[in-house]
């Protein structure tokens, strides 16, 4: 099986797992240009479920040395699974701690979770005026929580984040990807007799973003819904969800919501979810 990452964004895009092939995933990023946050953390929740169950890894790195330069930097190298090949060269490292600007790749468990967004709400308070701050800090912690709760497994769960200053992007923004390998949205909720009538992921994904919806019998806060009206009060926020064979991409901000859903080809094991939020621009 073959994970070719192509172009800026691959993951974002339109890249997708092939199953066709051997008993061996080759993740090949040896032509992918601008990263994010969910290429990251998603190549390596494919990297661990094929490992979970035996299946031997090759990563083949970008063959442009900063791009390299940045996976290392990123701790993707350092976070493949255990005898994972690795084809490729990077620079020797010259490691600068940016805690303000970015968090690497980092296995997100129980364990960890409170450290982790610590780390998040550090990052997110540095970047963004004391007014806004708060509410971006909670949005991402709903991230963090709901992967945690709902995601955990032995196949791990994965989160990196960077805040983007605008010199290699349109403008200045905040982006945070979690991907995990749990049950997935559709499991989750049909675990709720309310929900057991779904029978799709896309469908499964569009219950999840309405406010309360839960797998379990606990009513919770807005969740993933709240999230999105947060993050749209301080700017534009896109948030991006994909579980099993559905994804959602929501887009609110200034101008009307928007929505987009499809079902995709290929399946994505547990859920993976990706914010991406922008200040209002100003004249």
């Amino acid at each position: 099986m073959e994970l070719n990452l192509i172009g800026d964004k691959p993951l974002a895009t339109a890249a997708m797992l092939n199953l066709v092939g051997p008993e061996v995933l080759v993740i090949d990023a040896r032509q992918i240009g601008f990263v994010c946050p969910l290429d990251l953390a998603g190549m390596l929740a494919i990297a661990h479920w094929a490992s979970a169950v035996a299946i031997p890894v090759t990563f083949f790195l970008p063959r442009e040395p900063n791009t390299a330069s940045y996976f290392q930097r990123m701790d993707v190298l350092r976070r493949m699974p255990r005898h994972t090949q690795i084809l490729g060269r990077v620079a020797p490292e010259k490691r600068v701690d940016l805690p303000h600007r970015l968090l690497e790749v980092s296995p997100l468990t129980r364990a960890t979770v409170d450290d982790l967004a610590e780390k998040v709400g550090y990052l997110i308070t540095e970047f963004y005026p004391p007014d806004v701050g708060p509410a971006l800090t909670k949005a991402c912690n709903e991230l963090l929580d709901n992967a945690v709760e709902h995601g955990e497994s032995t196949e791990g769960a994965f989160i990196a984040a960077q805040t983007y200053t605008g010199e290699t992007t349109e403008q200045p923004r905040l982006e945070l990807a979690v991907c995990d390998n749990g049950i997935g949205v559709l499991e989750h909720l049909r675990q709720n007799s309310e929900y057991q009538h779904l029978n799709a992921d896309v469908h499964a994904l569009e219950e999840a973003l309405k406010d309360g919806v839960t797998g379990t019998s606990d009513k919770r806060g807005h969740g993933l819904g709240d999230l999105i009206t947060g993050g749209e009060k301080h700017g534009t926020i896109r948030f991006h969800i994909r579980s099993g064979r559905g994804e959602i991409t929501v887009t609110a901000g200034d101008r009307p919501r928007t929505v987009s859903r499809r079902s995709r080809p290929d399946q994505t094991r547990g859920t993976w979810a990706w914010l991406s939020h922008e200040l209002p621009q100003h004249p």
